[in-house]
């Protein structure tokens, strides 16, 4: 199932929003031209990545400083060891799509 969670004309470059639908909250990041879609939890704690801030194709807890990899959600440094969910990201008519 494909599902439209924003506009691409809501970034700007290397920014990151939180989306809510359907009571389950999404990181939607712009890096380089790039977008993607993860989980909006750190893994490791119940910490919302939104408040965390973005380096390369990297997002930072701020809670305990994990880097995740946006492109594979793999932890990469501790204290977070399990990786968060990507979700493969279509951009069609503008607008940032998931599959689900």
């Amino acid at each position: 199932m494909i599902v439209t969670l924003c506009s691409t004309d809501a970034f700007s470059e290397n920014n990151m929003l939180e989306i809510i639908h359907k009571k389950h909250s999404y990181l939607v990041a712009k890096v380089n031209e790039e977008y993607f879609v993860v989980d909006n939890m750190c893994s490791h704690e119940n910490s919302e990545l939104i408040l965390g801030c973005l380096k390369d194709k990297t997002i930072k807890c701020s809670l305990h400083g994990s880097y995740f990899d946006l492109e594979t959600g793999e932890a990469l440094n501790e204290p977070a060891d399990e990786p968060i969910k990507t979700y493969p990201t279509i951009i069609e008519d503008n607008n940032i799509c998931i599959e689900l």
